[in-house]
């Protein structure tokens, strides 16, 4: 090591192989021995870090694969008529499902939050009542809201939610 580090010294001319350079490697020995196992330290540290978040990412991800799978409706009712759902459609609503999946979840997300899957869930379900019951109260009766919901309204959207997650804490 000493090698190493008498090439990156730049010593003047007039003082090698005196004492002064003799002490310049000394010290410079001595800071690089002392803080090498405290660099070395934060460098695994943050590699166990890393690494866990790398785990943890990918079960999460393939979680949300399968989670999507099973909300992603394979059959819809029109006009009173069961319709199969098209198998490219089908796909590219499960593909939809997981990247707003992940996006919700945001950095750290998938370590810290709790409660996202029935977040997702009320979520999946306010999407429906958007799109295929606007105005059908068999949807909001179950959850308690008698009266219509705007689909279009931030504060209904809120309402919808609320008292869809109170429903499913209570099962």
């Amino acid at each position: 090591m000493v090698e190493t580090v008498e090439c990156f010294l730049k010593v003047p001319e007039a003082d090698k192989g005196g004492v002064r350079s003799a002490a310049n490697v000394r010290i410079v020995k001595k800071l690089l021995g002392s803080a090498l196992p405290v660099v070395v330290a934060m460098a695994l540290a943050l590699g166990a870090v890393v690494a866990t978040g790398f785990v943890v990412g990918r079960v999460r991800q393939s979680q949300d694969v399968s989670w999507c799978r099973k909300v992603t409706p394979t059959v819809l009712t029109l006009k009173g008529q069961p319709q199969p759902v098209p198998p490219d459609q089908l796909a590219q609503a499960r593909a939809g499902c997981v990247a707003q999946r992940r996006a919700q979840r945001g950095f750290l997300g998938a370590i810290w939050k709790t409660g996202g899957e029935e977040m997702a869930t009320c979520g999946v379900d306010w999407g429906r009542y958007q799109q295929l019951s606007d105005t059908d109260p068999a949807v909001t009766t179950p959850l308690g809201i008698t009266d219509p919901l705007d689909a279009g309204s931030r504060q209904d959207q809120q309402r919808f939610i609320t008292a869809c997650l109170a429903r499913n804490r209570s099962r």
